[in-house]
């Protein structure tokens, strides 16, 4: 998931930062987390970036949370937005725009891990995930966010937007984890790509957007372009579904 904290304190960010990388830590869920110090850096990210969460502060030099808000709303009505202030003055008007929780600073760990768990129920109606067993526990790993994976000393590697999930099975029980998504392509051998990532391609492989170069088998070479040419048309012409 990708969260943005848009705060004009910067103590008030390293702490808020600090606490997030606590609650992934000890829930097993990965993020990525940007900084802003202003509404209107974070409004022009925005338009480049989907963010499954946004804390905002209210109280901030050049704009109001309240209007970044409402213009989250307007832009991306799946965003969910945690306001994090010194007032309780504006909780009306933060329920008004159907914001997910409303904690008041100093607000302790606990309710900042009781509005992440509000967070992740929420959107776990509409995000789609498979969970991995990563050593002890067991990881979830949402599907748009899953860049490529390969295979290793019996291990499935799970590269994702902010880091490696490894987890000890066959590539054969992996698989079907991932097959019945459409924008998953299998390229070579124990290896898919999330063809949403993919910048371009040669003869021999992969460019994707990060600069990583993924392999095309040899004997697969025109069924793998193939696919990745319809999917590029059905999602210029009328986007992607997925299943």
């Amino acid at each position: 998931m990708t969260i943005a904290l848009v705060d004009d304190s910067g103590s008030d960010i390293e702490r808020l930062h600090k606490d997030l990388s606590r609650y992934c830590h000890e829930h097993h869920v990965y993020m990525n987390i940007d900084r802003f110090t202003e509404g209107t850096a974070f409004l022009k990210a925005m338009r480049h970036t989907a963010y499954d969460l946004v804390f905002l502060d209210i109280y901030m030099g050049d704009t109001t949370g309240i209007s970044v808000a409402e213009r989250i709303r307007k832009a991306d009505p799946k965003c969910q937005v945690i306001f994090i202030t010194v007032s309780t003055e504006h909780a009306v008007s933060a329920y008004r725009i159907h914001a997910l929780d409303y904690l008041v600073k100093p607000y302790r760990y606990e309710d900042l891990e009781d509005a992440m768990e509000r967070f992740e129920e929420t959107a776990g109606r509409f995000a789609r995930y498979i969970e991995l067993k990563e050593g002890r526990y067991y990881t979830r790993v949402r599907i748009s966010d899953i860049v490529y994976t390969d295979y290793s000393n019996h291990y499935i590697q799970v590269h994702t937007t902010s880091c490696v999930v490894r987890s000890y099975m066959s590539f054969e029980a992996f698989f079907p984890m991932l097959a019945p998504y459409s924008n998953f392509l299998w390229c070579c051998r124990n290896c898919m790509v999330n063809m949403d990532y993919i910048e371009s391609f040669g003869q021999k492989e992969f460019l994707l957007k990060s600069g990583e170069r993924i392999p095309i088998s040899a004997a697969r070479r025109r069924e793998t372009v193939q696919r990745y040419a319809d999917y590029i048309f059905d999602y210029n012409s009328k986007g992607v579904i997925l299943p």
